[in-house]
């Protein structure tokens, strides 16, 4: 008898104690979206605008984290925005735009102007769904992630561990849309395209993807750093 209950006030500490192997694990696809203050990325940016007339332009983008605070409990992150014609002209000192981003209940959401878009949800795996949507009054937008940890390049530089974000891949008759993103671990975002296209669909041109108005938005990172 004296033995039995030995055992079983083993086993009861044994199931009591919390071992490492048995801890929650860390969450999976954060190191997609680093967060270290004063990080940036530069980007090459390609804009289509089509309407009465194609206007074709390229200019510069650098994202700066510059600061961080507090509203309802919950970090904040400013993202600093600016532009520039090329890479041959100085920075502004001051932004062009500020967004933030957070990083609460296990997913990025950036506040981009006016509204908000969950871009990463962790942990992150092939196949994912979500909805971008959540936090804004648009109507559920569900993008997927694949390639999670498979290569990519961008500008001939190869990055061995990234993320493809597909956002929409829709093209019929009327109208395309595709939107598009790519993460790389420890960096960020490194590419992203964007196609809101609508089609001339007269007796003479439907089928041929002849666009009356619509734009794509190219960006490619060319330069990131940190601290």
């Amino acid at each position: 008898m004296i033995r039995i209950t030995f055992f079983i006030l083993v086993l009861i500490a044994c199931l009591s104690c919390k071992r490492d192997d048995d801890s929650v694990p860390a969450l999976t696809g954060i190191e997609y979206f680093p967060t270290d203050s004063g990080s940036y990325r530069i980007y090459d940016v390609r804009f289509i605008q089509y309407d009465n007339d194609t206007i074709d332009s390229t200019y510069q983008m650098r994202e700066v984290i510059h600061d961080t605070f507090y509203f309802n409990n919950t970090l904040v992150y400013e993202l600093y925005r600016y532009y520039r014609a090329n890479e041959t002209q100085p920075w502004q000192s001051q932004p062009d735009s500020v967004w933030s981003f957070t990083t609460d209940h296990n997913q990025i959401t950036i506040q981009e102007i006016s509204n908000s878009f969950v871009r990463l949800v962790f942990p992150l795996s092939n196949g994912e769904v979500w909805d971008a949507n959540t936090k804004n009054v648009f109507l559920r937008d569900d993008v997927t992630a694949t390639n999670v940890g498979k290569p990519y390049t961008v500008n001939n530089v190869y990055f061995p561990e990234t993320c493809n974000v597909i956002e929409e891949q829709s093209k019929n008759l009327v109208y395309k849309d595709y939107r598009n993103r790519v993460y790389a671990k420890n960096i960020g975002m490194i590419y992203k395209r964007y196609e809101f296209l609508s089609y001339n669909t007269s007796d003479e041109f439907i089928g041929q993807d002849k666009v009356d108005f619509g734009s794509i938005r190219e960006e490619k990172l060319v330069a990131y750093g940190k601290p």
